[in-house]
């Protein structure tokens, strides 16, 4: 049979929330709809996806490697439809990938004025997938959150971010000018699904930097997610100061953490795949780092 992609599409989406209603959300469909398509795609698989109950969603052995294939299936298709376009656009077109809250203005400024008849499509990239969309060709360059664990990747370090503590309101420090990790070690940490062990450490504070680590609270895939879990008490998380200076909210607290070694924004590249647009790229934005002083 023929895999269908947009019913892969659909049981990725509900596998990695565990959440018909949630996926239902994400993909902008109703939720009798989206469990019809995955019911079907379970049909035309003769395999049961997923166990499910009146309180939640789990994958079967089955639906865990399929979980793995289908992600690989996707990227690939969208990767080959980038390549596609962009042969299609010729030279003059460059993709750049970016991670929410990364300042990409200096970078594109120094590139376009040098490069005016160059067109740059901006793609928003994930903590999960910075290194795979760089490999497999979807965007030629990105402003990436290292560590990116992956051979050929290049790197050049732009400039570095501070690390803040998402709290309710209510909570005991939500008022702090500023919150040691000691003062949280109560509070469970929600997870960056799907995030690379060394990403974690960085990013969520996992492990402190006394090796202690945290109790976990549920992973999400978004910051419209980890709002909906704080809020709800499931647990705080630690985000980039410019990823929480985005989502202003009454009933979520920003507090910077004391003493945390802040993490770093980098330019990466796919160092296997020479291309002068991108050479040119790497070099307008090293001369603009220098200029700036940001690195």
């Amino acid at each position: 049979m023929d895999l269908d992609l947009r019913k892969l599409r659909y049981f990725v989406a509900v596998a990695e929330r565990r959440h018909f209603g949630r996926a239902a959300l994400a993909l902008h469909v109703t939720q009798p709809a989206l469990s019809r398509q995955v019911r079907q795609l379970e049909h035309d698989l003769r395999v049961e996806l997923f166990t499910r109950s009146t309180r939640d969603v789990a994958l079967t052995p089955a639906g865990e490697q399929f979980l793995r294939d289908a992600k690989a299936l996707l990227a690939a298709s969208e990767a080959a439809q980038e390549r596609a376009r962009r042969i299609s656009a010729g030279d003059n077109a460059l993709v750049v990938g970016f991670m929410l809250g990364t300042d990409v203005s200096l970078a594109l400024n120094a590139f376009s004025g040098q490069h005016p008849r160059v067109s740059i499509e901006l793609v928003r990239m994930r903590w999960w997938s910075q290194a795979r969309v760089l490999l497999e060709g979807a965007v030629d360059v990105g402003f990436v959150r290292p560590p990116v664990e992956a051979d050929g990747v290049e790197l050049l370090p732009l400039y570095r971010e501070h690390l803040t503590a998402v709290l309710p309101v209510e909570h005991p420090h939500a008022h702090d000018a500023k919150v040691a990790l000691a003062a949280l070690a109560e509070d469970p940490v929600l997870e960056y699904a799907d995030a690379a062990e060394a990403w974690s450490a960085v990013w969520n504070a996992d492990p402190r930097p006394d090796g202690t680590r945290p109790a976990h609270g549920p992973a999400f895939h978004d910051m419209e997610e980890l709002l909906g879990y704080v809020r709800g008490g499931r647990g705080i998380a630690f985000v980039p100061h410019s990823v929480a200076a985005a989502f202003p909210r009454s009933d979520i607290a920003y507090v910077p953490v004391a003493d945390v070694p802040p993490g770093q924004v980098a330019l990466a590249w796919n160092g296997a795949r020479p291309s002068p647009l991108v050479a040119s790229f790497v070099e307008a934005v090293r001369a603009a780092v220098r200029v700036s002083g940001t690195a």
